[in-house]
């Protein structure tokens, strides 16, 4: 057994098994990817939760995502900002996970003081499983999640960040699609954790280890 997923499936971050979608899963993510690459957007409305037909398209289709509140960007622009690891960077950012990117896209940034997460994954005999925690300001009020949309890039613009499955691309570049996301898409709704301006980021990270939600 390896030692990285042996060691994070005894933590108690937040976790999505891998994928295991029926044939007939697959061919509706097939066609509905055809008719937002086609269409540039689309409502999603499959049997499946949302954030796995964005996994599917991650781990088949070289495809990265971007969760934002707003709705109609057409062309993406760096920005000065820092890496996971606090190196700075002007960058356009996108994810290789869906759940990361969800949270980013319903998450009402309008409310957020303070935000804190991570995103791991673990490759298995059975595919990757991903592994999360987030945390935001014990202030925030009730109003804090919005509709937001998700931005779909061809991997190949990117390249990696501070972390695993935060991605850069340094020029400006374009979304192939976009897809209007809701809160209820986010599947650990219930599951985020509070922290106060006191508190280390540290201090959050390894409440997010050790701490059942």
């Amino acid at each position: 057994m390896k030692l990285k997923p042996f060691l994070l499936n005894r933590t108690q971050l937040l976790k999505i098994p891998e994928l295991d979608l029926p044939q007939e899963a697959i061919e509706s993510f097939d066609r509905f990817y055809t008719t937002l690459l086609t269409e540039g957007n689309a409502t999603y409305s499959k049997e499946y939760p949302l954030y796995q037909f964005l996994n599917y398209l991650i781990e088949h289709k070289n495809i990265l995502v971007h969760g934002s509140n707003h709705p109609s960007i057409h062309t993406f622009e760096p920005k000065e900002s820092a890496l996971f690891n606090n190196k700075p960077i002007k960058a356009v950012f996108a994810s290789s996970d869906g759940v990361w990117s969800l949270f980013f896209a319903v998450l009402d940034k309008k409310t957020s003081h303070s935000i804190r997460n991570l995103c791991l994954t673990s490759q298995t005999r059975k595919g990757i499983k991903r592994y999360y925690y987030f945390s935001i300001n014990e202030h925030m009020n009730e109003n804090r999640w919005t509709n937001g949309t998700i931005y779909f890039f061809p991997k190949n613009r990117f390249k990696q960040g501070g972390i695993e499955n935060e991605w850069v691309c340094e020029t400006e570049v374009e979304p192939l699609a976009k897809l209007e996301v809701k809160p209820e898409d986010f599947p650990f709704l219930d599951n985020v954790m509070r922290h106060s301006d006191k508190e280390s980021v540290i201090a959050t990270i390894v409440k997010g280890f050790v701490k059942k939600k």
